[in-house]
């Protein structure tokens, strides 16, 4: 009989130990799964290693993913667009300086900036300080044309809310078309102190609370409503005089005239005078630019949409995407989230996705109509570890188990070894990325529960009991 060299039979022992390991980790987590009393028809399973399959549990089942669409947008998103890309914002204008007055409009052109808030309207508007003009005799011009007119984009759910996490998407954007409401208690019998922030005239607040001498009351509530062109927030309910301060983010519903009033105060701060108005319209051909700024590169704005599960940011990423392909959009204007979603698309053509086989209506994962299954997810996670280029930003984009973003507060004694984006609506709670393992590969796992609210609720700690049985390989 013929004899099998010794290092045959310890490799062939190495993958009979690494089988069995398996087939004892695919045990436990039917266990675990039962201990959860979830059934199996609701779940969507699928773990790897270096390709090879560890669990499979309905993997391709097609699935509502909701935020995991974001491990989709995200690889293409640093695929397709430069790592180092900036988003410019500009003013500009056609008319004559005249001692400290210009003789015309001022123009604010957006170039789809996710990352545009304070301190870019700031330093926008301290470089146009530079140029001495104080009084401006036209109107404050307001041009979105990089991005077409749906702010809401038609594959998202079609019930608006006034939360931060639905809102507009426009080139023209600033602090993530948002507004911060704070509430810290009053003197008892009177009403709360209540801040807006960022504040000006395009908000009204209305101030319904009231300050109790009982401990323990915290019932505040806002609500963000449209008073004509512009927006009224109402915050109401009680707040106890020891109690501590309450923050609740709303979104805004007209991003131009939100950005154009208060770049139109940042200006006034700076003793910088319009005297026309807001309005919406196009720069002025041959108009010159009188200040401008920059965003972050792309890959550290790719990583406040992961970090955060920001719809917003993967929204206007996705147009900028349209925006900046020279096949669909030659002209770099009026590019529409159908086109971006077209550039994601072909990113999936090339991992080998055939498009009949999900489903792909909103790039945020706001949406009960996105289809992919667990294994497609991984999939996508697999391409993205073994490209060098963008697999460091990816990974430092995801959230880091019991340290930061959406995993800040979940597996919070494991060492720090689990990056993974979460997803969430009502029903669908998802699970996905990378669990590290010291000088071994990467698990790459996907786990996805469609089902009831109420047993959704219950899908996170079984993940994270999941998770903690496959550290154990």
């Amino acid at each position: 009989m013929e004899k099998i060299p010794l290092r045959a039979c310890l490799f062939l022992g190495m993958i009979l130990t690494a089988n069995r390991a398996f087939s004892d980790t695919a045990s436990s987590v039917r266990n675990i799964i039962k201990k959860h009393h979830f059934n199996e028809s609701t779940l969507g399973l699928y773990v790897e290693e270096d390709g090879k399959k560890i669990l499979d549990v309905n993997a391709e089942k097609l699935m509502i993913p909701a935020s995991l669409t974001k491990i989709v947008t995200g690889g293409a998103i640093l695929t397709k667009i430069p790592l180092n890309k900036k988003f410019v914002t500009e003013l500009l204008s056609k008319g004559a300086i005249d001692n400290e007055t210009l003789k015309g409009s001022l123009c604010f052109k957006g170039g789809g900036d996710p990352s545009f808030v304070s301190e870019k309207m700031w330093y926008l508007v301290n470089e146009f300080t530079r140029t001495g003009i104080k009084n401006i005799e036209g109107d404050l011009v307001i041009d979105g044309s990089r991005f077409d007119n749906e702010i809401f984009d038609s594959g998202r759910e079609s019930t608006r809310v006034d939360r931060a996490f639905d809102a507009p998407i426009s080139a023209v954007s600033f602090n993530w078309n948002s507004v911060n409401i704070f509430v810290r208690p009053g003197v008892a019998g009177g009403p709360a102190k209540v801040f807006l922030d960022p504040v000006c005239d395009y908000l009204e607040l209305v101030n319904q609370t009231r300050t109790v001498e009982k401990s323990g009351v915290k019932s505040i509530e806002a609500t963000r409503v449209k008073s004509g062109d512009k927006d009224r927030v109402v915050v109401s309910g009680n707040i106890s005089a020891s109690g501590s301060e309450v923050v609740i983010y709303k979104s805004i519903s007209n991003p131009v005239l939100w950005t154009g009033s208060h770049l139109k105060e940042f200006l006034s701060e700076r003793g910088i005078i319009i005297k026309g108005k807001v309005t919406a319209g196009e720069c002025e051909a041959d108009s010159k630019v009188l200040a401008s700024s920059n965003s972050k590169n792309l890959n550290e704005i790719a990583s406040d949409m992961l970090k955060f599960s920001n719809n917003f940011v993967a929204e206007m990423l996705v147009k900028n995407l349209a925006a900046d392909d020279m096949v669909t959009n030659p002209k770099g204007k009026n590019a529409s989230m159908k086109d971006g979603i077209e550039g994601i698309k072909s990113y999936l053509d090339k991992l080998g996705f055939a498009r009949k086989d999900y489903v792909l209506e909103n790039v945020s994962g706001l949406t009960r109509g996105n289809r992919f299954t667990p294994k497609q997810l991984a999939s996508v996670l697999a391409n993205i570890k073994n490209d060098f280029l963008i697999f460091p930003e990816f990974l430092s984009g995801l959230p880091i188990a019991g340290v930061d973003g959406t995993m800040k507060n979940r597996l919070k004694g494991d060492a720090n070894m689990v990056r993974a984006k979460t997803g969430y609506l009502d029903g669908v709670v998802g699970l996905a990325g990378y669990i590290g393992r010291k000088n071994r590969s990467p698990l790459i796992f996907t786990f996805i529960f469609n089902g009831g609210y109420e047993q959704g609720m219950a899908a996170r700690p079984m993940f994270d009991d999941l998770i903690n049985e496959l550290e154990k390989i």
